[in-house]
């Protein structure tokens, strides 16, 4: 049973009046008087004002009578609505949404799952009568224990998938490997052969059938691909209808996970949806499902801003759902948003919005235009927002001369496809200032089979970039594909670093041009750790790709900047780059040195801006804009003139930083010298360390270590909890692998929000040794 909290209680009443709403013209409906501060609380009525003592109900309501001018202040609370606004502002007097001062407001994609019962042991004899796989498995071994539950539950048809939060959190769906609790970082097993429709692995000793009807997951090279078991014989898998794209053999690495079947429910929070019986089942903590919320997504959208202009939504969080606006959507502005779990699926599909025609690998284009924060439309803004956890984009973005700026964009794409952080199509979008940090692929994605080939005056700038390539490899953190004429775009002042084990076993450069992608302007931008095959990569695969300029970029840690592969060229610039660079038939190579002799200021601390003995002053051409600031006479070759003031990317964040070692008290750590000054190390499963009185201010939402582990000891969680080492946890990280401890690099994790003074306890709670040597922790939110 559904309980929807927060709206009409009479089943199936709130979406005809959102629809009946939704249908009529804006000129039907006469305006009332504009300018009104309208308020919308928890304890309100929607047949009151909207007066600051007799507010209303529902945002909804708020958005049927606002007018051009009004502004809905809205009261803490969840609200479980899709919010779709009646009018369009003006430019004089747009429609606002705004959380009130102080209030923490929730637009909530899910309702809650209520009418809980424990499964029986008769049941489970029902259960395994027709389907044998249930004796003797994980989920048999649950109802013995007594954790298992079950809901009668009718959920959505219409979503894209299904999604089940416990304690406000999502719940990972039972799967093989146990996926584990975060999303972004689910457990994958690894195969050891394959052909084009049958996998191997010598894990996979399950009996003859038993994996038929369940989905497997699989991601293999630079392609992600689900679909349904067949036919299962110890060993291995075999799927039929899967995209003749790559297949199942294993290229350079082939990562998988079966899933939606009951049998493999054997861990606290997993849950299983049976379809045909509408029946939900969750393993319960603790066994008691009072003691825990469990929630299940309902509404794919928590705004509907399609067709609407001149409309802000400034302040606001979403749980479970997204805001979607439209082709014909203007001057809107989303600003301050604290969106998570923005969407959900676990098939991939092709995108329904793809333009190329049909070919075998069509399937890369799952979520590309339908998933994240669906910024379509004109002149539209998305700004100072925090936006985690995403199976697609975190942000998608179509049209023209629309801004994304200033947001903290993490955990994106964690099923693997051509999805990015942000998804760029259009022309003339403005890019910039963003951090991006994991992504199943490529952190800035322009794709021709969703976005064509004209992807003409773009600017990514700015932007910091960062553990990329999570799923798949054949990446970049700015990836560009097929034939796409990137016209005037300019990719410049941008970082991006440390790319995932998975990506690093192929190219996974900062700027991929890739199959004969052509044109554009990259320059000023730094790379480190892991960015094989340099700064940029250009690929025309055989073919012609011409007219790219590669101007002034530093390669910090690795030794190329530059990598041409087969091809013919025509007017390629390649001038002042610091590192390595290829030469080919059709690219005049000027001012380009190897990064031996840079004498980078602090690479440990990631400050790759030269130093008073470095070969490359005074030692570039002269080639404005992408040479000014230099306080010699003569330029500096890389994207740091000697002299200038240090360009920074990436977002801007509130938020003080405290160094890891002036912990107060600790257990099973130690110090040593490591990053730029000293770090805390030896940090094992059960190890922790406490500070006092850490300073969250006005509210806090996301925490970030400076963090560095080597590739075995990857994937470890470290739980925060405050006031006492019981006290409430606030979050959990899964440190990402940087490729050595002392390879560090800034992680984030989304935090329960809060405010004040608190003792502060970070705790590794595997069991593993080498989670992480930690040089920074910080509690920071999107400013």
């Amino acid at each position: 049973m559904i309980r929807r909290a927060g709206t009409i209680a009479i089943a199936g009443l709130t979406t005809t009046i959102l629809l009946v709403a939704a249908a009529l013209p804006v000129t039907s409906v006469a305006a009332p008087e504009a300018g009104r501060r309208l308020h919308v609380r928890m304890s309100g009525d929607d047949a009151n004002p909207g007066t600051s003592h007799r507010p209303l109900r529902t945002i909804q309501e708020c958005a049927d009578v606002a007018a051009p001018g009004d502004t809905c202040v809205i009261g803490s609370g969840v609200y479980r609505e899709t919010v779709t606004p009646r009018r369009n502002g003006t430019q004089e007097n747009p429609i606002t949404f705004q959380a009130a001062p102080g209030a923490t407001v929730v637009v909530d994609g899910t309702d809650v799952v209520e009418g809980w019962t424990p499964v029986t042991t008769a049941e489970l004899d029902e259960l395994a009568a027709a389907d044998p796989t249930l004796t003797g498995s994980e989920f048999a071994g649950s109802v013995s224990d007594g954790v298992v539950y079950r809901a009668e539950v009718a959920l959505s048809p219409d979503l894209p998938g299904r999604q089940v939060f416990l304690g406000g959190t999502m719940a990972p769906e039972a799967a093989w490997p146990h996926a584990g609790d975060d999303p972004a970082h689910a457990a994958r097993a690894r195969a050891d052969w394959g052909t084009q429709t049958v996998l191997g692995d010598d894990g996979l000793s399950q009996p003859e059938g038993y994996w038929v009807g369940a989905r497997l997951t699989s991601h293999n090279w630079f392609v992600s691909e689900t679909g349904r078991v067949t036919a299962s014989s110890p060993g291995s898998v075999t799927v039929d209808g899967l995209p003749s794209c790559v297949g199942l053999s294993p290229n350079r690495v082939n990562l998988y996970a079966l899933s939606d079947k009951l049998a493999l429910l054997g861990r606290d929070r997993e849950w299983y949806y049976d379809e045909e019986s509408g029946t939900l089942y969750v393993r319960v903590p603790g066994g008691d499902p009072t003691d825990v919320l469990i929630e299940a997504k309902q509404r794919e959208l928590g705004f509907d801003l399609s067709g609407r202009s001149y409309v802000n939504i400034v302040g606001l969080g979403l749980k479970g759902t997204t805001i979607r606006t439209s082709d014909t959507t203007h001057h809107v502005i989303l600003d301050g948003l604290t969106a998570r779990y923005v969407s959900e699926y676990a098939d991939l599909e092709i995108d329904p919005n793809k333009v190329t025609p049909p070919d075998p690998c069509d399937v890369l284009t799952a979520g590309e235009t339908t998933s994240g924060i669906e910024l379509h439309g004109h002149d539209n803004t998305l700004r100072n927002s925090t936006v985690a956890y995403s199976a697609g984009n975190g942000v998608v973005v179509t049209g023209e001369r629309n801004r994304v700026l200033d947001n903290l964009i993490t955990d994106t794409d964690y099923m693997g496809s051509y999805a990015a952080g942000i998804n760029l199509l259009g022309s003339a979008q403005t890019i910039t200032h963003n951090t991006i940090i994991g992504t199943g692929r490529s952190s800035i994605n322009i794709d021709n089979k969703v976005a064509g080939t004209n992807a003409s005056g773009h600017h990514i700038a700015y932007n910091d970039m960062g553990d990329y390539g999570r799923r798949v490899n054949d990446v970049g953190a700015v990836y560009v594909c097929c034939k796409v004429d990137l016209g005037d775009t300019l990719v410049d002042h941008n970082t991006m670093h440390d790319a995932a084990p998975t990506a690093a076993d192929g190219p996974a450069p900062g700027v991929y041009l890739d199959l004969e992608s052509y044109n554009g302007v990259v320059a000023n931008n730094v790379t480190w750790n892991r960015t094989t095959y340099g700064v940029v990569l250009i690929n025309p695969n055989g073919g012609h790709a011409s007219g790219t300029k590669v101007i002034n970029n530093t390669s910090g840690t690795d030794r190329k900047a530059m990598s041409l592969f087969g091809g013919t060229y025509a007017d390629i610039e390649v001038t002042n780059n610091l590192g390595d660079v290829d030469s080919a038939a059709g690219a005049t190579l000027t001012g380009n040195l190897p990064n031996t002799g840079a004498a980078f200021t602090s690479p440990a601390g990631r400050d790759f801006t030269v130093g008073p003995t470095s070969t490359a002053r005074n030692a570039a051409v002269a080639r404005p804009p992408y040479t000014d600031g230099s306080t010699d006479a003569v330029p500096t070759v890389g994207a740091y003139q000697y002299g200038a003031p240090r360009w920074r990317a990436g977002a801007t964040l509130r938020g003080a930083t405290v160094e890891a070692e002036s912990f107060a008290a600790s257990s099973g750590v130690s110090t040593r010298a490591g990053a730029s000054g000293m770090v805390f190390g030896s940090f094992d499963g059960g190890d922790w360390v406490s500070y006092e009185d850490v300073d969250f201010g006005d509210g806090r939402d996301l925490m970030r270590l400076g963090i560095a582990t080597d590739d075995p000891y990857g994937g470890q969680p470290i739980e925060v909890r405050i006031n006492s080492a019981t006290g409430p946890v606030i979050g959990t990280l899964r440190v990402s692998s940087t490729g050595g401890f002392d390879n560090f690099s800034a992680q984030y994790a989304p935090i329960v929000p809060t405010a004040g003074l608190h003792d502060v306890f970070l705790r590794a709670t595997g069991t593993g040794p080498g989670v992480g040597d930690v040089d920074t922790v910080a509690f920071v939110t999107s400013d």
